[in-house]
């Protein structure tokens, strides 16, 4: 059974976490290193993550609140990377292009029939982007009630990503032998979104090039066992 911390809670968190000013922008490469994925493990106290991929009840609520609240204003006192990393172009929201479209994108009917579609346990689709009749993005609800996950079409050299972080929280994987990018957790936010951005397959004079996604709360390893089961390595 699963065990869910009360909704009220989270939306409190949610809102103190988000307190604070927005961080400058900062521009340039860093230098992450490819390798193992290193997560941040909660305190017992205030852990959320136990045994599984669920939320479970906070013993000392008021502590990691609090705890939560001052990590989210130390992340965004940072500034926001913005710049190329190895096969990727960090960019701000809003920015980048994907894959363009001489027209408005259009809601997309008939997903199954696409390449970009994807199944998950449990998961519903939520949005299915069209451009002149041709799915060019699906992104579904996952079961376990706090994921998310993706997958479309780009095209230009490097896939653009609108990944609000520090330069430190960015960190260059692969998942599946492909490259990645990943946004690490805040550490000590136990509310924390993590994600994942995969190509799949990099652009070519006959097609598209694939990117897929994937976003947990606070477990940066969901996010990536989500991207491989989309990949279809589980």
């Amino acid at each position: 059974m699963k065990h869910l911390t009360p909704l009220p809670i989270i939306l409190l968190v949610v809102a103190i976490a988000g307190c604070g000013e927005e961080g400058a922008v900062q521009t340039g490469t860093p230098t992450p290193e490819e390798g193992a994925v290193q997560t941040t493990t909660p305190t017992p106290e205030a852990a959320t993550i136990l045994g599984g991929w669920w939320l479970t009840p906070i013993p000392d609520v008021e502590s990691a609140i609090e705890r939560a609240k001052e990590a989210g204003a130390a992340d965004k006192a940072k500034p926001r990377f913005r710049g190329e990393l190895g096969d990727f172009v960090v960019v701000g929201s809003g920015e980048g292009g994907g894959y363009p479209c001489p027209e408005r994108y259009q809601p997309g009917t008939n997903p199954e029939r696409s390449e970009l579609y994807f199944e998950l346990p449990g998961s519903t689709i939520d949005m299915v982007g069209s451009c002149q009749d041709t799915i060019i993005s699906i992104t579904v609800n996952v079961g376990d009630g706090y994921s998310r996950a993706g997958r479309g079409y780009f095209v230009g050299p490097k896939l653009e990503e609108p990944f609000d972080a520090p330069a430190d929280r960015l960190k260059l994987i692969t998942v599946g032998g492909k490259p990645a990018l990943a946004v690490l957790p805040i550490p000590d936010h136990f509310l924390s979104t993590t994600q994942v951005a995969v190509i799949e397959r990099f652009p070519s004079e006959e097609a598209p090039g694939i990117t897929l996604w994937a976003q947990s709360v606070g477990n940066l390893d969901r996010a990536i066992a989500l991207a491989e089961q989309i990949m279809g390595m589980r």
